[in-house]
């Protein structure tokens, strides 16, 4: 009889416990719960958007090329919060693979430019193109990016700071929705943003420095007589949820009350960080992660075997502890794709990305080759084992 009590008393001590440790695995697992609210706000006595952390603006509608394969241009004139920091600065969602957006990334003072492009073997790359010593603190700077298949431009205040022979930028990399202050995919930025043009043609040397003078004395960059842009981003509104594309092509600007992730990832393959070199299996937040999946997971099989054990008579408890972490597991997994702050792995990337560009060790240029994206992610499985392990 005494033995019948001590039992029971022990089991609810251990349902007690079983409780607390889930509880803090989701909401380790699921903190905040929500999307946050975006960190956009208007520039207070001036023209221009500033973007914190967890801030988006995106285009309503796709951009289209007319001719994919022919020149383009791109000009923005930006302020980063950090010169240290880093992320998303502009993002178009052209890719075939809207896990490699084309963008314009700040890695530290540096700029880097991302596409994606098959080859003519049929392989799927993504080139970049670092341009360093572009940002200052402070300061603004207004960055154009001009060319075509043969060569590419990249102009820091009207003056040629970086040509390439083999990037080759095409106007269908200027296609899909356009994303402020973000990637596709969550890679936030933080900063300002004060005026932005996308053209379907290359510029001159002579209309750089002309779009530079007009946009510094608050003019619209083109002068009569020149082609004129696609859209046309002045920031001048100073309120609302909208900016308006002074071509009237449709491509107006909407900032969302709650920020968002275009293309959240969805059970991704826990080998992702691993395909190559560049890939986050080699910065501190990768391991950190799998620390946090160690520390939670070992005392959820544990202490729920016990208590499977001794409260339910459960023929199997290990097995049953098994499938219990499974199931909160790829819950959490399966939850996460509605949280937007909780995507990481994509963050892990530019997290190592940006780290090894501030130790100049990722060269100018470079042509990462992709491996083949895998439509399911099986990361929760590794919680599953590590729950197992303890059970």
């Amino acid at each position: 009889m005494d033995r019948d009590l001590d039992q029971r008393a022990h089991a609810r001590a251990l349902g007690v416990l079983c409780a607390l440790i889930l509880c803090v695995l989701l909401t380790a697992g699921l903190w905040p719960f929500c999307a946050p609210k975006n960190a956009v706000e208007w520039i207070q006595g001036g023209n221009g958007l500033r973007f914190g952390r967890h801030g988006i603006a995106a285009s309503a509608e796709d951009f289209r090329a007319a001719s994919p394969d022919g020149p383009c241009s791109l000009e923005i004139w930006s302020e980063p919060e950090r010169v240290d920091g880093g992320g998303t600065i502009l993002a178009f969602d052209s890719s075939a693979d809207p896990k490699f957006p084309f963008a314009l990334k700040q890695l530290g003072a540096s700029l880097a430019i991302q596409r994606f492009v098959i080859d003519r073997h049929g392989k799927a790359i993504r080139p970049w193109l670092r341009t360093d010593r572009v940002f200052e603190k402070g300061k603004r700077v207004l960055l154009t990016i001009t060319g075509g298949r043969d060569e590419t431009v990249v102009y820091v205040n009207g003056v040629p700071a970086k040509v390439s022979e083999d990037f080759g930028l095409e106007s269908g990399d200027l296609t899909g929705r356009l994303v402020l202050g973000d990637s596709t995919v969550g890679d936030s930025w933080a900063g300002q943003i004060a005026g932005l043009a996308v053209y379907d043609s290359a510029l001159s040397p002579l209309e750089v420095k002309t779009h530079l003078d007009r946009w510094e004395r608050g003019e619209e960059p083109s002068v009569p007589g020149e082609k004129p842009p696609l859209a046309l981003y002045r920031f001048d509104e100073n309120g609302g949820r909208t900016v308006d594309d002074r071509v009237g092509g449709g491509h107006d600007l909407v900032i969302p009350p709650r920020y968002f992730v275009l293309h959240p990832p969805f059970l991704e393959s826990p080998l992702g960080p691993f395909r190559d070199r560049w890939a986050g299996w080699r910065s501190w937040s990768y391991w950190f992660d799998v620390c946090l999946n160690v520390a939670g997971f070992v005392p959820l099989g544990f202490f729920f075997t016990a208590y499977f054990s001794l409260a339910r008579p459960i023929r199997q408890p290990r097995a049953t502890a098994l499938l219990f972490g499974l199931v909160v597991s790829l819950g959490i997994e399966i939850a996460q794709y509605f949280l937007p702050t909780r995507f990481r792995s994509e963050r892990r990337h530019h997290q190592y990305v940006r780290n090894r560009n501030r130790r100049g060790a990722v060269p100018a240029g470079f042509h990462a080759a992709i491996v083949g994206a895998e439509p399911y992610d099986f990361k929760w499985a590794s919680s599953f084992l590590i729950s197992a392990a303890a059970g």
